[in-house]
């Protein structure tokens, strides 16, 4: 009983951890794999890696933020997570970047990119990307995921 209690809470179940080389040898393409480990026996039914950007502008009371989901795959293939042993599994994840019509400016003219970046840090433009993979593991109510910030 009380295992199940701790397999439903993810203790001593699979914990995973994306493993993200630095350098990403393709524009629009995220390498890396997936480790994934475990103190007992376990089954994932399904894994999902998402690339979402977090865009912030303003400053103190008028700060917005919004979220981009930039590009999601999905293994749906059921495998077995062995007791005290570590599965890595590769992945490629393309992804399309969103550019404002500020970027779009600044990559059309050269002469606009100085005005660009200036108004950007005028207007405390931000963008932060973020890599989340999430597990769905047989019998657990809270699915193991990790996130890893990125530089795209």
């Amino acid at each position: 009983m009380f295992n199940r209690i701790k397999h439903f809470f993810g203790i001593e179940s699979v914990k995973i951890k994306l493993l993200i080389p630095a350098n990403q040898p393709t524009p629009g393409v995220i390498v890396g794999k997936v480790a994934f480990s475990s103190m007992s026996q376990q089954k994932v039914n399904s894994l999902t890696i998402t690339l979402q950007e977090h865009y912030t502008k303003g400053r103190k009371k008028k700060k917005e933020k919004q979220t981009f989901e930039l590009g999601t795959i999905t293994l749906d293939r059921s495998f077995d997570v062995p007791a005290n042993k570590t599965i890595k599994i590769a992945f490629k994840l393309h992804y399309r970047k969103i550019n404002s019509e500020m970027d779009n400016l600044a990559e059309s003219n050269i002469l606009l990119k100085g005005v660009s970046k200036a108004a950007k840090k005028i207007g405390n433009i931000q963008s932060e990307y973020e890599l989340i993979a999430e597990a769905d593991v047989k019998g657990a109510g809270l699915n193991p995921f990790d996130r890893v910030v990125l530089v795209v």
